[in-house]
């Protein structure tokens, strides 16, 4: 019999960082004043090891026969101090910002997508996702720990760990999922509001007290915490208590910011870009690997440059008037092997008070130009003024207040006097109250000590700061029939307490089980609150949407037997804001003996198909397909039966009055009933494929059977997403590619099986794309490759199946370009223009539906490119479109095409005319149009499908 589990001992708060994680950890009958800083063993050499309070947040690739040691078991990757002056050291093998890159839906986070730009040859290089990275950092965090402490391991104690307080629900749930892999079981904090426990823990009472007397009682705190990837904004109220706790105050969480990626990270930017220029000359520019290293150089300058002074007091020394900036050289090309420049103190605090904390009045709104500050992939603010994202805030959250009472200050950035100076002062000239600058200790430290002060307020032991959710969350109903705002009910009300379970009451649903269904969710941080079960209208400057749930549930036996393949339950719909931090949602049936629960989860890996907010942001938009409910109707009527029935006739059982014409005439069949194909919506469409596939076998019963149903399949799935059933219909059809053909002489079939598998391209996953190129590439291959040939295959149109391989976004970047360079030599005795159509899509710097990580290297796009340039393009249609793709402004480096190239495409698209849309694109970074998208898969979309930008 095993013992029973111990109760933890130890309450233990984990500051999980952009820039460094910390541990702070107390008794769990501790007073607030006990709590201690936990410092964690590290590599600070290839073989030294050290304990420090803060272990940076970073991996670094040793390159081979480096070998450090690896006392921690985190090989292939060295963690902490090591890794930071590695890194620093080698271009190209630092894994950083892993947090931020966690809430980037433009990419698969949980590919192994980084070190971020990495070469494309570097085959060797260990990669890693974002999810595992953070995993890793929490992995070598809890060895360290058990090493330390083996009588209380760290799995077995209460552990908080921090996130923005901004983090969408898939980014919580994918920071505890990071948790589960590490082998840790987590509650989650808003850094806000752990800043502001640390802060109650060091004013104690009395320190409480006199900030309600200054206050007059009652006192609005605006905490704004600048981290090394987010700025998290809060604001927090604290007042007396009421009759017998008056001497308790009471303090709730109002309000919580919009997602910001916007922090010291953005600071460290903006110091690379001045310092640029002076290392490589004016209009010259690092690579990616090199340019990461002046980030890191720069981001080290700033912290020496900016510490010390703070407004907290103490007796830091004064920091130097400047700061080396060093970025060693590839090879003995330059002098010392390094290029070297300084940075003042004064030329940092006036990047960092001009560009990013300005003047800002109360009114003030965030820009909304038309690029940002981009690097390494991730979608930074547009506008990098937090002062004016903070007037925002404070308008829409306290709009009859003319200013805070009292404003406390995160991040390290604020050890810098001037700095919390100058934002003290923007928000005091807001008209508002005397602004109380609550003092701050360490802020490196204070979010991590914040988490254990609320685990001891949980205990009893400490004031808890109330509020609960902080957006309200609403699930999306059909629209009216007449038209109007579609409206939405919500399940949790804004401020919902955790672990309270709400019913959306009075509304009663028919749940559709049997198929796949998709739950379209929203989330407003409105200061208007509504109630579970109130009706409102999804207004677009309210309500920011989530990702969307989809998913089938089993209709059960006695359900299928009685109504078939699907039936409907009656349910309520029921939230909860879960007692880690994360958000539970399910469908529970009423009038039932045994009430079933459909728990809805939210879809964790995202790869550009379901990016709900693309890089719209940053200025490279990865868009998401959704259905226009105005624009689609639910399948069903008479006419949709008679295109079904007409569909078995041909592949059902054989019947013997089904002439053989009846399969050659299908589709005009279906036209005939349902209207022009163009016009078929994308739920009329999947009803006549999810019709056709059961039968798929009676393709082989002839050729015009074979060819008609890859017709009719392929045409009905495209684009292969944006359905929430679309990922079990891929399934289906998938096993189908290695049966090939029955008919394999028929060309018109070989035509329409590879069309088909290029319109559903974007749903098919990397392995099944890989094998369609190891199958295609002995055909499209030079006779000098000598690539062997299947046996049996002789596959025709070889065209379309080049179209097809063109299409596949997901096949390795390497292998794409060399598919590019097999085309490119077609190019110099081959006019077809579809040649150059192919190479675009190949080497597009923005994906069509795939990850941005699979995009191959400006490199190749620019060689591509030198060819272009020297087409006639009045002869070739394709050349402008092609030459857009390739030299596409995206803002991230790893993906750009150089200055110099990118300006000589830019000349020539104005020499031949090419619209203006065209040009500003080449020219800035802009949003890519949905014509543009929609043409990539060389036809319409079905009707109420449509690709957008968030």
């Amino acid at each position: 019999m095993s013992a029973p589990a111990k109760s933890p001992s130890l309450i233990v708060g984990i500051d999980l960082g952009t820039t460094h994680t910390v541990v702070a950890w107390a008794e769990r009958d501790a007073d607030p004043g006990a709590i201690r800083v936990f410092s964690i063993p590290q590599l600070v050499t290839a073989t030294e090891i050290e304990a420090r309070p803060l272990l940076p947040s970073l991996l670094y690739a040793p390159l081979p026969g480096e070998a450090p040691a690896d006392p921690f078991g985190d090989a292939p990757f060295a963690i902490g101090e090591h890794a930071r002056r590695r890194g620093g050291e080698i271009p190209g093998r630092l894994v950083a910002s892993a947090k931020s890159w966690l809430c980037h839906p433009a990419v698969d986070r949980t590919a192994p997508i980084l070190p971020w730009g990495a070469a494309e040859e570097a085959a060797a290089l260990p990669r890693v996702s974002p999810l595992d990275a953070s995993a890793r950092i929490l992995a070598h965090v809890r060895r360290t720990w058990d090493d330390a402490f083996p009588e209380r391991p760290l799995a077995a104690q209460e552990v908080v760990l921090t996130v923005p307080a901004s983090f969408d629900e898939v980014a919580r749930e994918l920071t505890v999922e990071a948790a589960r892999r590490a082998g840790l079981s987590v509650r989650l904090l808003e850094e806000p509001q752990a800043a502001f426990y640390d802060f109650m823990r060091l004013a104690g009472a009395e320190g409480l007290d006199a900030l309600l007397d200054r206050s007059g009682g009652e006192a609005m705190v605006l905490v704004c915490d600048v981290g090394g990837g987010t700025t998290d904004l809060s604001l927090i109220r604290v007042a007396r208590g009421a009759g017998a706790a008056k001497d308790n105050p009471e303090v709730s969480r109002v309000a919580v910011g919009h997602h910001l990626l916007l922090g010291g990270d953005n600071m460290d930017l903006a110091l690379a870009h001045l310092c640029e220029p002076r290392l490589v000359g004016a209009g010259e520019k690092l690579d990616p690997a090199r340019f990461g290293q002046l980030v890191l150089a720069c981001r080290a300058a700033k912290e020496r440059l900016l510490a010390g002074g703070a407004s907290s007091g103490g007796a830091a020394p004064s920091p130097p008037d400047d700061a080396p900036v060093t970025v060693l050289s590839h090879g003995a090309r330059l002098v010392g092997g390094a290029l070297t420049t300084r940075l003042g103190r004064d030329e940092v605090e006036g990047v960092v008070l001009d560009g990013f904390f300005p003047d800002a009045p109360r009114d003030a709104r965030p820009q909304r130009g038309r690029s940002g500050l981009v690097a390494f992939g991730l979608p930074y603010e547009r506008d990098v003024a937090i002062t004016r994202h903070v007037a925002w805030f404070f308008a829409r959250h306290a709009p009859e207040a003319r200013g805070p009472t009292a404003l406390l200050l995160n991040g390290g950035v604020f050890r810098a006097r001037r700095v919390a100076e100058r934002l003290a002062r923007v928000v005091e000239r807001w008209g508002g109250p005397p602004l109380d600058l609550l003092p701050h200790a360490d802020p490196d430290l204070a979010v991590a000590r914040g988490a254990v002060a609320y685990g001891l307020a949980l205990a009893g032991r400490g004031v808890r700061i109330e509020g609960g959710a902080a957006r309200g969350y609403y699930v999306g109903l059909e629209p009216p029939a007449g038209g109007g705002p579609r409206p939405a009910v919500c399940v949790v009300p804004r401020g919902a307490k955790e672990g309270s379970v709400h019913a959306a009451a009075g509304r009663t649903f028919a749940l559709v089980v049997g198929r796949p269904v998709r739950f379209d969710l929203f989330a407003s941080d409105d200061a208007r609150v509504d109630r579970a079960g109130d009706l409102v209208p999804l207004e677009d400057d309210r309500f920011e949407a989530l990702p969307p749930i989809a998913v089938a549930f089993d209709a059960g036996d006695a359900a299928r037997a009685a109504t078939g393949k699907q039936a409907e339950v009656r349910v309520q719909i029921e939230g909860e804001l879960t007692a880690i931090g994360t958000l539970d949602l399910a469908c529970v049936e009423v009038d039932a003996a045994a009430p079933r629960r459909f728990r809805l989860a939210f879809q964790l890996r995202e790869d550009g198909r379901g990016a709900r907010a693309a890089e719209a942001e940053g200025g490279a938009p990865a868009e998401r397909a959704q259905a226009r409910p105005h624009a689609a109707a639910a399948p069903g009527g008479k006419r949709l039966d008679e295109a079904r029935e007409a569909i078995e006739r041909v592949f059902g059982k054989g019947r013997p009055d089904v002439a053989p014409r009846e399969a050659k005439n299908l589709v005009r069949e279906l036209e005939r009933v349902l209207g022009e194909r163009a016009t078929w919506t994308t739920e009329t469409a999947r009803a006549l494929l999810d019709t056709l596939v059961p039968s798929a076998r009676s393709r082989r019963r002839s050729a015009d059977h074979e060819r008609v149903f890859w017709s009719l399949a392929g045409y009905c799935l495209r684009p292969g997403f944006g359905d929430a059933g679309d990922p079990a219909r891929v399934a289906a059809l998938a096993p189908l590619f290695a049966e090939r053909l029955a008919f394999p002489q028929e060309a018109r079939s070989w035509q329409q099986f590879w069309i088909a598998w290029r319109r559903i391209a974007g749903g098919l996953d990397e392995p099944l794309q890989v094998a369609i190129r190891d199958l295609a590439d002995p055909f499209l291959a030079p006779a000098e490759q000598r690539l062997k040939k299947p046996k049996g295959v002789k596959p025709e149109a070889l065209d379309d199946l080049l179209e097809l391989c063109a299409s596949l976004e997901r096949v390795p970047a390497g292998r794409r370009s060399e598919l590019g360079a097999w085309i490119l030599e077609r190019t110099w005795t081959d006019r077809d223009a579809r040649l150059w159509a192919a190479i675009g899509r190949l080497g597009a710097r923005v994906p069509a539906y795939a990850s941005v990580h699979h995009v191959v290297s400006p490199a190749a796009a620019e060689r591509w490119i030198d060819h272009l340039l020297r087409e006639k393009w009045h002869e070739l249609p394709s050349a402008a479109p092609a030459a857009v793709q390739l030299a596409r402004r995206t803002g991230d480096r790893a993906r750009d095409v150089s200055d110099r190239v990118r300006g000589e495409v830019e000349r020539r698209l104005v020499k031949v005319g090419a619209p203006e849309a065209w040009v500003n694109a080449v020219r800035e970074v802009v949003a890519v149009e949905e014509s543009e998208r929609a043409a990539f898969f060389g036809e319409g979309l079905p009707v109420g499908l449509r690709l957008v930008s968030e």
